[in-house]
């Protein structure tokens, strides 16, 4: 991936502060609920929803001239996950196994690519006997993004309970800035590729790129017939546009509808203008809680959303996403981060007692903190236990071994007292690319629904 650092870029607290400047507004609560009860027939798909595949990236590394910034980084390509983590994913469903999606243009990288599994997998099944890999699991899908942080731009999956069709509920990926509509501003000029600007663009269409993979096959089999009859209707999944700048990582949701993020979705999103004030010498300035109210007004026309818990990001690092320190584990479980960090975990605390307040089943596990290098930022933040990937009945959660093995371990049984009848695995990073309290796991996958990947499988039988 790109190796340049940007050293001006601001913190969720910058932001807040530059946020209430702007706009004139307060600063908001700490931790705040909203409600939206307008009917809707759709609801999101929860991540621990069950799947049948999950999406990853296989980027090039080299970022493109200044010139050029529109087309994706060239020359060697890299996983940000292990070969190991690919391997085992599949094994999170014997009966029915996990696909698994590499967003890839270049077809001549597979053979490569499963050589590379191939190796890998020799070498696990000399400690793991049971271990089973299967090729044909694996599918290139031709697009290449910008980088391999599929959660943050991947699709978001919803389902119509009237219709009883799956679909995607698109957002307009942003890294943090956003320029005019967030709250950097000269960021339009920047690179994308450094993270830094408003959009990165591969990353953006890649959600749309794999909804037409996912889809094209379906709609050429609704089309086709078979000996003079018209084949059996296999259901596409539909696409819809939400209009909101968002990111994954700071996205959790239920399956009952409820939402929450760090305040970041607010500053990021402007709202639309509908008129001019009424005094022009007194303008009606954003506040947080206009913004938020129009936020889950969005999500409950496009995903059914009826709650939104919205969080102050008590971590302070410049990447703002919930899941660095909070993640639901059902409906009524969310496992909330500890510091050793005294200021950091106060506010870990309140957050944890706030949720219990919201009636769930609050869970904890000590994160060890981790210095940025001051020439970047300076903030401390924690090791990302909670940047996890549920995947069925499986979990799979990024360790670090070595001098912090006790902390791994605290994390792998808070996993196994919240969800006893799961099986809990700790990964390892690439050494290239090693898990950070501000990029894991969670960040380099997306699952995809069981019932979308099984539509897909039938419409494979049309020759």
């Amino acid at each position: 991936m790109n190796k340049k650092i940007r050293f001006n870029r601001p913190s969720p607290k910058e932001l807040g502060v530059l946020f209430e400047t702007l706009t004139n507004s307060k600063p908001p609560e700490h931790n705040k609920v909203y409600t939206c009860d307008t009917p809707s027939p759709v609801i999101a798909e929860a991540e621990f929803a069950e799947m049948g595949g999950v999406l990853i990236a296989y980027p090039g590394t080299i970022s493109q001239p200044d010139n050029q910034i529109q087309l994706p980084p060239s020359g060697p390509r890299s996983f940000g996950i292990p070969n190991e983590l690919i391997i085992r994913m599949q094994q999170a469903d014997t009966e029915k196994p996990i696909h698994i999606f590499i967003l890839c243009a270049d077809k001549d990288e597979y053979p490569k690519v499963i050589d590379s599994l191939n190796a890998t997998f020799d070498t696990l099944k000399k400690k793991d006997k049971k271990l089973e890999f299967d090729t044909s699991l694996i599918h290139f899908v031709p697009w290449d993004t910008d980088t391999f942080w599929t959660r943050d731009y991947g699709p978001w999956w919803i389902y119509n309970n009237v219709t009883k069709y799956y679909g995607i509920a698109k957002h307009l990926y942003t890294s943090l800035g956003g320029g005019a509509v967030g709250m950097v501003e000269g960021a339009e000029n920047v690179n994308p590729q450094e993270g830094h600007g408003i959009f990165r663009p591969n990353d953006d269409y890649a959600a749309d790129k794999f909804s037409d993979y996912l889809n094209a096959p379906i709609r050429k089999w609704n089309k086709a017939d078979w000996n003079g009859d018209k084949l059996e209707h296999i259901k596409p999944h539909n696409w819809y546009n939400s209009g909101l700048l968002n990111v994954g990582g700071n996205y959790m949701v239920t399956s009952t509808g409820t939402v929450s993020s760090s305040y970041l979705v607010a500053i990021q999103n402007e709202l639309p203008s509908t008129k001019q004030p009424i005094d022009p010498q007194e303008p009606e300035f954003e506040t947080v809680d206009k913004r938020m109210t129009y936020i889950l007004e969005q999500l409950n026309r496009f995903m059914g959303i009826k709650k939104y818990i919205v969080l102050t990001d008590p971590v302070e690092t410049y990447i703002g996403h919930i899941d660095c320190w909070g993640k639901f584990l059902s409906d009524d479980k969310i496992l909330i981060a500890k510091s050793q960090n005294t200021n950091i975990n106060k506010g870990l605390d309140e957050i944890a007692d706030f949720f219990k307040k919201e009636n769930f089943k609050v869970y904890r596990t000590t994160c060890q903190n981790i210095f940025l290098p001051k020439q970047a930022y300076g903030y401390a933040t924690t090791a990302a236990y909670t940047n996890s990937l549920i995947l069925n009945k499986c979990v799979y959660v990024p360790i670090v071994g070595g001098k912090d093995k006790n902390f791994d371990e605290e994390a792998i049984a808070a996993y196994q007292e919240a969800l006893p009848d799961y099986t809990i695995v700790g990964i390892k990073g690439k050494p290239e690319y090693p898990w950070t309290g501000t990029d894991a796991l969670h960040c380099r996958t997306r699952g995809v629904p069981r019932v979308v990947v099984d539509n897909w499988l039938k419409s494979q039988l049309l020759k």
